[in-house]
This record gives structure tokens, C-alpha cells and sequence, in this order.
């Protein structure tokens, strides 16, 4: 291995370990909380070090969005043949990756109209298109949804998708969850043209 490639291959390692502690430190203390120093200590670096990878708290956290939608439509795209099967991969996600999904559809969602403010463009254009990818599945799944006539396609993938993080919002924590996410998936199932419960 030359030179170069151990270069590469060390800044990689040093990325990936500056995400791992930048995970821990955001999900314990929230994005408000969290310090870069705080982050760059936990990684066992240097602040100044941080700021070579990474030029911003935003910037990071903002690797941490883009790292969760790609979880997320990973598990989307298994699950895309079948829309059953897709709502129940996304209940499964905000299960096993719930910091991840509070990002994405609280955290991310309320901050929407300052994007421009906090993200360099070209990470904005990341994100949207990270976003557009998970939901592209989401539609090629519920292709066969009947949406009524006054309804395009996009405005009833946008309602299935907020139906589904509702879902998730509101009872995630209760006993009755697995319940409450048949019943939804049920009455989305219900709405496609063909039954594939």
C-alpha cells in the first residue's frame, strides 16, 4: 500500500471515529447541547483537528441526517415490493434506530425553513436528495394506492409518510404501540387496490 492509500485509508478511520463520537455526544446532550470540543474530546482529537473534517456542529450533524436516511431507505428498499411489508420496515426502523428517526422526521422537520441558514448548499442538496431517494420507495411501493381525484400522487406519498411518523411520534412509547401500528397499517392497506395482508 502506498503512501497516498494509507493517508486515505487513515482519514477515512479518523472520519468514521469523529462520526461514532459525534453520534454519542448528539444523541446524549441533542444538537443544542453538544459542543464540537465536546465531540473532538470524545474522538480522542484535537478541536482544531475536528474543523479539518468537519467545518461545523452543522456540518456534522448534518452527516449524522444524511447517515440515517441511508439506514432508512436501506431498509425501505429490502421492503419495497410489498406495500405491508414497507410500513412494517418503517416502524421497524423507528424502533431499532430511534435517535436516528427523531432526527429525521422532528428535528430535521422543524428546522426545514432554516436549512438554507445552517447547511452549506451542496449538503442541502444532499439531504433533499437523500430524503427524495427514501420517498421515491415509498411511492414506487404504494403505486397501486387509489388517491382520490383531488389528490396527486406526491400529496398522498406526503400523507402516508406523515401518517407513518405520527404513528411512531405518538405512541412509540406506550404499550399499545404494536397494536396502534397494525391498525395503521391495516387502514393504509385498505387503501391500496389490491390486499396484501
Amino acid at each position: 500500500m502506498g503512501t497516498s492509500e494509507r493517508r486515505e485509508r487513515e482519514a477515512q478511520q479518523r472520519r468514521q471515529a469523529i462520526l461514532a463520537a459525534a453520534r454519542e455526544v448528539f444523541w446524549e446532550r441533542g444538537f443544542q447541547g453538544a459542543t464540537i470540543p465536546e465531540i473532538a474530546r470524545s474522538a480522542e482529537l484535537a478541536t482544531g483537528t475536528l474543523y479539518l473534517y468537519f467545518p461545523s456542529k452543522e456540518a456534522l450533524y448534518l452527516e449524522l441526517l444524511i447517515e440515517g436516511y441511508e439506514l432508512l431507505l436501506a431498509r425501505l428498499t429490502v421492503a419495497a415490493a410489498r406495500a405491508s411489508v414497507m410500513v412494517d420496515a418503517f416502524f421497524d426502523f423507528a424502533r431499532e434506530h430511534p435517535q436516528y428517526f427523531e432526527i429525521i422526521f422532528l428535528v430535521l422537520q422543524k428546522e426545514r425553513a432554516r436549512w438554507e441558514e445552517r447547511f452549506e448548499p451542496a449538503q442541502v442538496e444532499r439531504l433533499l436528495a437523500a430524503e427524495a431517494a427514501c420517498q421515491r420507495v415509498v411511492a414506487e411501493a404504494l403505486q397501486h394506492l387509489a388517491p382520490s381525484r383531488s389528490t396527486s400522487r406526491q400529496a398522498t406519498v406526503d400523507a402516508v409518510w406523515a401518517m407513518l411518523a405520527g404513528v411512531v411520534f405518538y405512541f412509540r412509547n406506550k404499550a399499545d404501540f404494536p397494536e396502534v401500528a397494525r391498525a395503521a397499517r391495516n387502514l393504509l392497506l385498505e387503501a391500496t387496490s389490491h390486499d396484501e395482508r
